[in-house]
C-alpha cells in the first residue's frame, strides 16, 4: 500500500489509470520501485565498506601490537664493565641461528663466552687481546661473563688478564647466552658479521689461524 501511495503522490491529481492494463500498471510501477530500492542499497554497500574498514582496522592493531611483543620479548640491554649501556636485538634468520643486531654497530663481532675459572679461557685471553689490537675499528670483540659476579670481582678478573676489550655481565650476559641459542662449554666464540647475521662459532680452545681466517673473511665481504 505505501508503494501505491507513494506512486500517486508523484502522479497528477485525478490521473485515471482504470484504462491501463495490468501489465501497463506493473510496467509503470517498476519505475516508483527504485525509489525504495536504492536508498536500501546505498545503505548496505555504506555498512559493508564501514565493516571492512572495522576488520582493517582490527587486524591492523592486531599487527602493531604483534610487532611490540616481538620487540619487547626480542630486545634486551647488555652492560659492560665500563659503564657502557647498548641494545641487542634478536631477529629471525633463515638459517638455524638468529640474527643478533647490536645497536650503533656496524663491525663484524666476536662474542667471548667464559667463565673466570675456565684455564681454556685464559689461554685464549692473548691471543683475543692481541687481535683486538691488530682488528681495532675493524671488529668488534666483546667478552660476556657467563657466571654470577659483582662488577668488582669481574673489575679485578679483567685487570689482571689485561682485557682490553668490553666485557657484558649480569642479565645481559645470559641474555647474550640464549641469543647465541644457548652457551653450554666454555670457552665460546659466536661470530656474526657488520649486519648481525650469524657466521659461525667455535667451542673449546679455538685454533688461532682459523679464527682469524673467519674473522678475515667477514671484514671482506
Amino acid at each position: 500500500m505505501r508503494v501505491f501511495a507513494l506512486f500517486a503522490s508523484l502522479t497528477p491529481k485525478g490521473a485515471d489509470f482504470s484504462r491501463f492494463s495490468a501489465s501497463s500498471r506493473a510496467s509503470r510501477l517498476s519505475i516508483a520501485f527504485p525509489v525504495i530500492i536504492a536508498p536500501m542499497k546505498f545503505i548496505s554497500a555504506a555498512c559493508n565498506f564501514i565493516l571492512i574498514l572495522s576488520i582493517a582496522f582490527f587486524f591492523g592493531a592486531c599487527d602493531e601490537q604483534k610487532r611490540a611483543d616481538i620487540t619487547s620479548r626480542n630486545g634486551f640491554e647488555i652492560k659492560t664493565l665500563e659503564g657502557e649501556t647498548k641494545f641487542a636485538r634478536v631477529e629471525a634468520s633463515d638459517g638455524r641461528y638468529n640474527n643478533l643486531i647490536l645497536e650503533d654497530n656496524s663491525k663484524p663481532t666476536l662474542y667471548v663466552f667464559f667463565l673466570t675459572d675456565c684455564p681454556e679461557c685464559k689461554k685464549e685471553f692473548p691471543h683475543l687481546i692481541d687481535m683486538y689490537n691488530r682488528y681495532k675499528g675493524k671488529v668488534e670483540i666483546i667478552g660476556v661473563l657467563v657466571e654470577s659476579k659483582s662488577s668488582e670481582d669481574a673489575v679485578d678478573f679483567v685487570a689482571s688478564y689485561q682485557i682490553n676489550f668490553p666485557v657484558v655481565l649480569g642479565a645481559g650476559a645470559y641474555r647474550l647466552a640464549d641469543a647465541v641459542g644457548g652457551v653450554k662449554y666454555v670457552p665460546a666464540i659466536h661470530i656474526y658479521d657488520s649486519a648481525g647475521r650469524y657466521v659461525s662459532h667455535f667451542v673449546g680452545a679455538a685454533p688461532q689461524e682459523m679464527l682469524e681466517s673467519r674473522v678475515n673473511g667477514v671484514i671482506t665481504e
